[in-house]
């Protein structure tokens, strides 16, 4: 009978390992028996849960047991033993977006969908369109087919911190990995990959204020961690160069009305307000409505007031270095959260990981430009 010998130079999960299939074929755990929680290993043998997950994965590969995913781990049929051909085990991976019909979600996807096949793993993909019933909808499902872990991007506006809450709590329940990507939860602690919204929206304001601007109007979107870190941001900049922060040069909008044309709610902000020199647009959606606004107003953008923006991802009838920017690691994000995400299934790590990817600001051209839409 194996024994666990801390002192041999074999690997401590090979020997677990091979304990492990001894009580198997000495028929302590019949086929088709579920054996214990790799946990009860844990303290059995004194392990890590990254040791006895590996040794757990080997048996899997060598054909001894099987996994079905939020059930538990299986002794195989004998017929299989020794062959390493265990039922097939799907490598799935579920990942739920607000929406991939613009370059920032399907540039994101495809950073997740290649890094996903390099590792053997396929990728079922839901967009919420910022809905809670449909984001918990899709999350149902996923856990249904099984997936071994999930990517989500959390939805966004009122209540956002609770509604997200309520969403990951049935990953949590069903001990499903999972990583958010482009946004977090200030009251959760859980992986997640961010672009650095703090620091990107305190150059950029900088930048303005260093090229003569003191009074900067921000556009901001839905409520969202991101909004709320760019917001901090922009009150560094202003801290730092002893200006004073105006609650009143923040002007919040839905994001959804601007998509679907209505622009009104900008340009009744843009004609009672004329103190500033500076427009700052927090993603690109808000830019076009800055920009539809400052159409109907018969303004130009560039000489009459500058703008900044994040991303130009939906701005297809402009010439793409136009706007001072910042460009996120979009496709990067995408990599990076497969990535953390295999980590969490294949090496058992449960301790939340943040990952914060550097963004870049590109100047745009001379500010006498003006745009013909």
């Amino acid at each position: 009978m194996w024994r666990i010998d801390k002192s041999s130079i074999v690997p401590i999960y090979y020997q677990l390992k091979e304990l492990l299939k001894e009580k198997i074929i000495a028929g302590e755990w019949k086929p088709g028996e579920k054996i214990p929680a790799e946990k009860e290993f844990v303290s059995n043998y004194d392990c890590s849960l990254i040791t006895v997950n590996k040794a757990v994965s080997k048996l899997v590969e060598e054909g001894y047991v099987f996994r079905e995913r939020g059930r538990g781990t299986y002794v195989s049929h004998k017929s299989l033993w020794g062959r390493g051909n265990a039922p097939v085990v799907l490598k799935l991976i579920g990942m739920v977006v607000p929406d991939v019909s613009n370059e920032f979600g399907h540039t994101i996807v495809r950073g997740i969908e290649d890094y996903l096949h390099s590792r053997g793993y396929s990728l079922i993909l839901g967009n919420h369109d910022q809905s809670f019933e449909k984001a918990m909808g899709y999350i149902s499902l996923l856990l249904k087919k099984r997936v071994d872990g999930i990517i989500i991007s959390p939805i966004v506006g009122e209540n956002y911190e609770e509604k997200n809450a309520r969403i990951l709590k049935k990953l949590v329940n069903r001990d499903t990995p999972f990583v958010l990507i482009d946004k977090y939860l200030r009251k959760m602690h859980c992986s997640c990959v961010l672009s650095d919204n703090v620091d990107s929206s305190y150059k950029m304001t900088t930048k303005l204020i260093k090229s003569g601007h003191r009074n900067i109007v921000v556009l901001i979107g839905m409520d969202c961690s991101s909004f709320e870190d760019r917001i901090a941001g922009y009150k560094n900049a202003l801290a730092e160069n002893n200006l004073p922060f105006n609650p009143d040069l923040v002007f919040k909008c839905d994001e959804r009305r601007i998509d679907a044309g209505d622009i009104d709610m900008i340009t009744r902000f843009l004609e009672a307000n004329t103190s500033f020199n500076a427009i700052f647009t927090l993603n690109a959606t808000l830019a076009k409505g800055a920009i539809l606004a400052f159409k109907k107003l018969g303004k130009r953008v560039h000489g009459d007031i500058t703008l900044v923006t994040y991303d130009n991802h939906i701005l297809p009838n402009l010439a793409e270095t136009l706007f001072t920017r910042v460009e996120q690691p979009i496709y990067k994000m995408g990599e990076k959260s497969a990535e953390l995400l295999i980590q969490l299934i294949e090496k058992g790590i449960r301790e939340p990981k943040k990952v914060i990817l550097k963004s870049e600001i590109l100047s745009g051209k001379s500010d006498s430009m003006t745009i013909s839409l």
